[in-house]
Order: structure tokens, then sequence, then C-alpha cells
């Protein structure tokens, strides 16, 4: 069975992608959501401004999100970005984006999980029954960025606010180590999304998580969807649980119908 004839049998919501590149074309990024068979989309920005965004930097960010959901549809789902650093300018930009529809926030790379300014952004999303999604990235070679993230800090975070639920993305980019960090935070979910994609990620991650703590996402459009999907598609595991991964998880975390 070709890999997308397999998947259509399944609702899949690609939770973790960015509206940069080709998808600032929403021509391009709807004929994507049909080519892919998606049910729907989160939106993470486009990462206007690198690393340490200003403040009107992060707010043309989510400007543009905003936009593409007006253009695109209800398949689009936002999520708030801020930098933390500008903390009064972040808590502004989660109350405006919760009135326009968003339903979650989303931390990359401008301050640790553990810094007392993440602290005020993170309640303020909580609040609103948001869940937080954070980069993370534990690295085993190179210079990782100064304010960058590793799974430790998010399993500190979620620790922290046990009544929150919080999203690590990349699995921690070594995927052995970031499970492994926070598979006992029950807060805490994570997606592959990226280029990555080894093989045996997701198997660990039912060993150590469960099945109703992982979900589905690429990173696109800088990562193909084709090695995203295949890895959950080629899991020795049932359909149930290829369905719970693929779409199921995440819309019980956003509460969507």
């Amino acid at each position: 069975m070709a890999l997308m004839e397999e998947l259509r049998r399944f609702k899949v919501i690609d939770a973790h992608a960015h509206n940069w590149s080709l998808f600032a074309d929403t021509e391009y990024l709807s004929t994507c959501l049909d080519r892919f068979n998606l049910d729907g989309m989160i939106i993470l920005s486009n990462l206007t401004g690198g690393g340490d965004p200003t403040p009107e930097q992060v707010e043309k960010c989510n400007e543009d999100t905003a936009r593409l959901c007006d253009d695109v549809g209800e398949r689009i789902i936002p999520f708030c970005y801020v930098n933390a650093v500008h903390t009064e300018h972040a808590l502004g930009q989660i109350a405006s984006c919760h009135s326009r529809g968003f339903v979650g926030l989303k931390f990359w790379i401008s301050q640790h999980a553990t810094d007392p300014r993440t602290y005020e952004a993170v309640e303020a999303a909580l609040e609103l029954g948001w869940p937080v999604l954070y980069h993370s990235y534990y690295r085993t070679h190179g210079e990782a960025p100064s304010s960058e993230a590793a799974p430790l800090e998010i399993a500190e975070l979620a620790n922290r606010y046990p009544d929150g639920v919080f999203i690590m993305a990349h699995m921690g980019a070594q995927f052995e180590h970031g499970l492994r960090a926070v598979a006992d935070c029950e807060n805490v979910i994570v997606d592959y999304a990226g280029t990555i994609n080894e093989k045996g990620a997701y198997e660990l991650g039912l060993e150590l998580m469960g099945e109703d703590r992982i979900v589905f996402g690429t990173d696109l459009p800088g990562a193909c969807f084709y090695t995203n999907a295949g890895r959950v598609l080629e899991m020795d595991t049932s359909d149930r649980i290829k369905q719970k991964i693929f779409s199921e998880n995440i819309s019980r975390v956003l509460g969507l119908s």
C-alpha cells in the first residue's frame, strides 16, 4: 500500500509547523493541506527576528499567523509566539492572541525554560487553559544557542506547574535522552517534529510515556512530510494507537471536536 493511501485511513493533524518560506504563500499552503490530507495544522510562528526577536518582530509573527488563519481557514490552528525577555509585551501578546482565537503558547530559544520571565508568560497562558509548547534540544556536539532549553529544563518547568500541559518539541532532539528526561512528568507530551526522525523514537516514546502523550508533528516546511508520517505508519502497533498519535492526543489537549 502506498504511503498516502495508507495515511488516508487516519485523521491527521500536524502539531508542529511554521508559516515561513513556501508556507508564507497561503495558496501553496492550502494546496499542501489537501495534498497531505491534513485535517489541521498547528502554526508555531514564522520566527521572524531569529533567536532574540524584538517586540515588534514578535508582534509581526503573530499578525502573520492571524492573517494565515483568515486566509486559509479553520484547518489552521494558531499558537501565540512570545519572547518572554520582553515580559510585559509577551503578556500583552498572550491576551491579544487569545482574543483572536489562538489556542496555545510557543517558546523557541529566547530564554531558558527556568527563567523567571518564562514563568510569568507560562502562568498567563495556563490561566487561559492553553498548553505550552517549548522547543527543546539536547545537543551532543556543537555550541547550543545561549538560551536554548534542554529537556531537563522542560521537566523542571512542568513540575513547577503540575496542573498545566506542556509539549516538548522534537523529543528533545536526542530522543533517548529527551524522552527519559520527561517520562515521569505526566503533564508533558512530546512531538518528534523535524528532520532528525530516527527509527525507534516513537517506539521508545510508547514504552516510556504511553500512548496518550505522543503527538505527530513535522516541522514543515523545513522537513519532509512523508518521512515524518512514515515513522508513525511503520510502527508495529495498532491503528488505534497510530490514530492517537496522528490526531486524537493533540485534539484532546486542545479540546478540539
